[in-house]
């Protein structure tokens, strides 16, 4: 028996939560965007083609400055944007802002697609992907196209598009 039953618990309680834990790594695998989260924000200033917004916390406090672009902006529908709006932004696993959303607006109207990467351009600007509907393209956005630089033709993937059809994430797929 351990005299100090602090000591005595703490690897214990570090291996309950690590078995009981979700493999966070392993969700980019999975067949839908469990990692990634929908959190408020405020458009804090918008300048030189960028919306900067500033990200809020689960209990409201302020936690990270994200920007996007005034056309990825638009072309998720926000259209009038303006100083002081509220809105919903969509980061991956790692905080990678991937999409924007009026919150008035219903959000995710997002498609997964599993398939092989069948071509993607050098610029990172359109990528094809071999599904089960066949040969598809896409535009890519900006923010997804350097992911695509750690992944080669042929690969299976597992591919996310936004409502306007274009790649937003993508990662390697295994079943």
């Amino acid at each position: 028996m351990c005299g100090r039953p602090f000591i005595c618990y703490v690897p214990i309680c570090l291996a309950v939560l690590l078995l009981a834990s979700p493999a966070g790594a392993h969700d980019a695998d999975l067949s839908g965007p469990y990692s990634h989260k929908d959190v408020p924000a405020t458009i804090t200033k918008i300048e030189s083609g960028l919306m900067h917004l500033q990200i809020q916390g689960s209990s409201g406090e302020k936690v990270a400055l994200r920007s996007v672009s005034v056309k990825k902006a638009e072309r998720m529908g926000l259209h009038q944007a303006k100083v002081g709006d509220e809105v919903i932004v969509t980061l991956d696993e790692s905080n990678v802002l991937l999409d924007i959303h009026d919150p008035s607006r219903p959000i995710h109207g997002h498609r997964i697609l599993v398939g092989n990467l069948a071509y993607a351009d050098p610029v990172w600007e359109v990528v094809e992907l071999f599904t089960s509907e066949g040969l598809e393209s896409f535009s890519v956005d900006a923010l997804a196209g350097s992911k695509l630089s750690a992944l080669e033709e042929g690969a299976l993937v597992r591919a996310e598009l936004d409502e306007s059809n274009v790649l937003i994430d993508i990662h390697p797929y295994h079943r």
